[in-house]
């Protein structure tokens, strides 16, 4: 493909999308263009909720990019049949604003939740941008203090790359400039942020992935388009960490793609085992 082809369909994408979606109201002058989509389904915070002895952490589920809470509904149904306490937020119009202000509101949020709860400590599952926004929370926030167990679904903790973020073939000087371009419009600054080399992910290199006394499970699926290359959602395995990484693959899980990971049945039950297991006997 030509970069006049590219170029074109691009143009013509980007033309159309916004009479395709409807328009968000109040929250910034030119939202990014996945920041206008609906997401169906519903995510209520039980304020009143309290943790048991046998489920001592409550539970917040972060979303990812031009998503929203709603996406976890079914987790929070099976996890609350449980007696797990569930907390959900929102953030960063969609998770399409800059990251570092978004894992400050998130953070904020967590010790709202800790504050309710009478809580010393969360456990964390995060989707996509959700991972990595917790742990840039933990790590550059001074959050680590917060944290009990922090499972991410295929997050890019050591970035993506532009071809990920767009699933498109671009190989040229001038579809690299494209494709960021397209980026910063359909996912705002957080889709930059999520690309190898960016400073977000320089930042996050720059220490160790993990912090003591923290556990840490990291699922993947290979057949992540998003996420590339797989392996980006593993963390290294430091010395005094406690991590884990599987491909949901190797766990007897066939076909699942990134956008399904939130709301797939069988990774559900695969997070649910694992908050289960973290839990101290």
């Amino acid at each position: 493909m030509t970069d006049s082809t590219w170029v074109g369909r691009i143009s013509a994408f980007l033309g159309d999308f916004p009479s395709r979606v409807p328009q968000l109201r109040g929250a910034i002058p030119d939202p990014p263009l996945g920041a206008r989509t609906v997401s169906p389904g519903y995510a209520d915070d039980l304020w009143q909720a309290r943790p048991t002895l046998d489920r001592p952490y409550p539970v917040v589920l972060i979303h990812g990019t031009i998503s929203s809470k709603n996406v976890w509904q079914n987790l929070v149904a099976r996890l609350r049949d449980d007696g797990f306490v569930v907390f959900c937020p929102d953030y960063g119009v969609h998770g399409t604003q800059d990251i570092p202000t978004s894992a400050q509101d998130v953070g904020a949020y967590i010790e709202q939740v800790l504050s309710a709860t009478g809580a010393d400590q969360v456990d964390i599952v995060g989707h996509s941008q959700g991972g990595l926004l917790a742990r840039y929370w933990i790590n550059e926030l001074e959050g680590e203090d917060h944290v009990h167990h922090l499972i991410t679904l295929g997050s890019p903790h050591h970035g993506t790359t532009l071809m990920g973020m767009l699933g498109g073939m671009l190989t040229s000087e001038t579809s690299q400039r494209v494709a960021q371009a397209t980026i910063r419009r359909i996912f705002g600054p957080a889709g930059m942020q999520q690309v190898i080399g960016s400073p977000i992910i320089e930042t996050m290199a720059a220490s160790e992935d993990t912090r003591p006394d923290i556990l840490y499970t990291c699922f993947a699926t290979r057949n992540d388009t998003t996420v590339v290359p797989h392996e980006s959602a593993f963390l290294s395995e430091e010395e005094d960490a406690v991590v884990t990484n599987l491909f949901l693959q190797d766990l007897g899980l066939t076909r699942v793609r990134h956008d399904e990971l939130p709301a797939h049945p069988q990774v559900q039950e695969v997070v649910h085992s694992a908050l289960l297991q973290g839990i101290p006997d």
